[in-house]
């Protein structure tokens, strides 16, 4: 199995942060905290499923995450203080709110996103001081993306999706 090289990582995550952010790439220890506090808000049901744990994965080895961070949350438990892992990279004002709002996401990576989530995602956001309206609004901004995605996959695939083999 062939794997990028880190110029390759960082062309992907370059592009990524860029025409889905309008951003430059951070730090790996920024991407590092990030994808941790993903994967501790999807633990809110005190289970991490593959889909979620696939999801941010996925996202941020699009980002540009070394092969060793990838390797890492394989397998990372999600156990730590969220408190913790905020304080190793604080992130800005606009950061904390991409934070929720990717954490949203990832909880919602395998179909379900469920009151025990829904709690988990409320106390990262309280420790952000993000504001209970503002959950919501990031909420509501996922369920319009989802349709959205739907409405776009139905319009280009009348038909189902193609077969690619």
């Amino acid at each position: 199995m062939t794997t990028a090289t880190d110029e390759t990582r960082k062309i992907i995550g370059e592009w990524v942060y860029k025409y889905t952010l309008n951003l430059q790439l951070p730090p790996q220890e920024s991407i590092e905290a990030f994808a941790k506090a993903l994967l501790i808000a999807a633990k809110g049901d005190r289970v991490i499923s593959q889909e979620e744990r696939d999801w941010v994965i996925g996202l941020t080895a699009a980002k540009g995450a070394s092969q060793q961070l990838i390797e890492e949350l394989k397998h990372y438990e999600a156990d730590e203080d969220i408190d913790q892992v905020i304080s190793r990279h604080p992130f800005s004002n606009q950061g904390r709110r991409a934070l929720i709002y990717t954490a949203i996401q990832a909880c919602g990576a395998d179909s379900e996103y469920n009151d025990p989530e829904k709690a988990s995602i409320r106390k990262i956001a309280a420790k952000l001081e993000i504001s209970e309206d503002v959950v919501k609004q990031l909420e509501e901004l996922c369920e319009e993306e989802k349709a959205q995605f739907t409405k776009r996959i139905n319009l280009l695939y009348p038909n189902g999706l193609p077969l690619l083999v």
